[in-house]
């Protein structure tokens, strides 16, 4: 119990691989990253038992924070929680929650007794002469918020405040200004089971859609692919890079070497990064004659870059299933929704971080500019470099914790 209030608020945030958290405090109108914590959740004990799996994670991630003097704040799993817009007739703001719950029993598909309502009002609309209120309705199922507080009951912590990992990304936006005034923008929250897409138009939660892909996929196709356990695949996708590399050569070709090169190639540029690649180091095979001068350490890179190019062709697959499921939320919002069509997507997650992603999203999506959530270069202020090292080593993992903690602190 706390018995002053609260001057730090934590947010975390339980993923299916890990547990992030991320303590925060307002500092001169900003918002100041104090500690950052990281625990990976048991693979193992994960299946038989997941309370204590996550508990444990949790306790290491706030290992070297004081939750009990904190503002704790926790997320619900977005694809667990109903989340609505709907469009109600102007009325006195005392009138609102009747005309909410009105709304809820048509919209969601439980019982209201089965389930904790939330709502908050997004805008006004004028249009002809005509005010509407556009509502954020929120509704999750109490087995639902009790297996997060069980969690939480299981590390010693109590929660002030649970959340939804997908509206979180729009606070975790807002408070690292990443957004722009008229932009339409959507946030992709890639984690290892499941993938947030929130759009946002002119700063405001418009749509979210939660779709089941995961970076899991892309370690499970690795696994599969080179008959490895779960741990090395995991291991290689975190040294693995959707970039070209090139086989390795004793020495830099000459300009007109490579224009010749590139005749005799017929001049195509490179193709979807999405589609098969061809083999770079095939002609050091027995397509022509064999190079027995070749030095050991140009044999050794030569191994290095076939390595890494079977990664990435093992990694087309999964990717195109990211693509297409992002795409169909794409068309959805554009389309039957009537919306403006996004201009950018701010990418966040583990995955996030996998080289060249950016660049393949953007050429299958159309768009130009995707870029990696960097809260580390944001508005935000860091803490010492001993207190933050891993939210700036790795950030674009924290973006749903720094959210949730951008909350709290807007209650203290």
């Amino acid at each position: 119990m706390l018995f002053s209030k609260p001057s730090k608020a934590i947010g975390v945030d339980i993923g299916s691989h890990s547990v992030k958290a991320v303590q925060m405090t307002k500092s001169g109108g900003r918002l100041r990253v104090e500690q950052a914590g990281y625990g990976i959740i048991d693979r193992n004990q994960i299946n038989v038992d997941p309370i204590a799996a996550q508990a444990a994670a949790l306790r290491e991630a706030l290992r070297q924070m004081n939750p009990a003097q904190s503002l704790l704040v926790g997320s619900l799993p977005g694809q667990n929680v109903v989340i609505r817009y709907p469009h109600l007739a102007d009325m006195p703001e005392n009138q609102l929650a009747e005309a909410i719950q009105n709304e809820a029993s048509q919209n969601i598909p439980y019982e209201l007794s089965e389930v904790h309502l939330d709502w908050s009002l997004l805008e006004k609309i004028s249009d002809n002469g005509e005010t509407t209120l556009r509502v954020i309705l929120v509704a999750a199922k109490h087995e639902v918020i009790e297996s997060r507080v069980q969690v939480a009951d299981a590390a010693d912590v109590h929660y002030g405040i649970l959340g939804v990992d997908s509206l979180a990304l729009a606070d975790a936006a807002e408070c690292c200004d990443f957004l722009r005034v008229g932009e339409s923008v959507a946030l992709l929250n890639l984690g290892a089971a499941t993938t947030s897409i929130h759009f946002i138009k002119d700063g405001l939660s418009n749509f979210i859609r939660d779709v089941s892909w995961g970076a899991r996929e892309l370690i499970q196709a690795i696994a599969k692919s080179r008959r490895c356990e779960y741990a090395e695949a995991e291991r290689l996708l975190t040294d693995a890079s959707l970039l070209s590399t090139p086989a390795p050569t004793q020495e830099e070709p000459t300009e007109q070497e490579s224009d010749a090169s590139a005749e005799s190639s017929g001049g195509a540029g490179p193709g979807s990064l999405l589609d098969p690649f061809e083999d770079e180091l095939e002609d050091l095979g027995g397509g022509g004659p064999a190079n027995s001068g070749a030095s050991p350490r140009i044999e050794e890179r030569s191994a290095a870059a076939s390595e890494a190019n079977d990664v990435r062709d093992v990694l087309g697959a999964p990717l195109a299933r990211l693509v297409t499921e992002i795409r169909r939320s794409f068309d959805y919002y554009e389309q039957q929704l009537y919306e403006k069509p996004v201009e950018r997507v701010i990418l966040s997650g583990g995955v996030a971080q996998l080289p060249g992603l950016p660049d393949v999203l953007a050429e299958e999506l159309g768009i130009e500019k995707v870029e990696v959530a960097n809260p580390g270069a944001s508005a935000l202020i860091m803490g010492s470099q001993n207190t933050s090292a891993d939210i700036q080593r790795r950030p674009s993992q924290y973006v749903v914790a720094i959210g949730l903690a951008a909350r709290g602190t807007a209650e203290l």
